[in-house]
């Protein structure tokens, strides 16, 4: 079982990887003009925002789900029990798997 300083290390970690992301989540496009050239523009960018604010959104709901697992006392382990290593927490503190070589 994982200490409780290291537990608190995470969720500060995690907190903080989720005021930053709720930043990056995209929810207006870019409107650059009527012409042909302005709307292929348009069209490139909104196609990239959506990408990144999906990836956003969905790192969002791994770090909130995180959060939930600290609060309820799972933390650390994956679905089956086994406890995640803390350098696997470390590398990735919203980790529900373990890595295996």
């Amino acid at each position: 079982m994982h200490t409780q300083p290291f537990i608190d290390e995470m969720k500060a970690r995690l907190q903080e990887e989720l005021t930053a992301l709720k930043g990056e989540v995209i929810e207006e496009t870019p409107d650059y003009g009527r012409s042909e050239e302005d709307n292929a523009t348009e069209l490139a960018d909104y196609e990239a925002l959506t990408a990144a604010s999906s990836s956003a959104s969905m790192r969002t709901e791994e770090v909130e789900a995180a959060l939930a697992r600290i609060a309820a006392g799972t933390y650390g382990s994956t679905e089956d029990g086994v406890e995640i290593p803390e350098d696997r927490l470390r590398a990735n503190p919203a980790a529900t798997t373990v890595i295996t070589a």
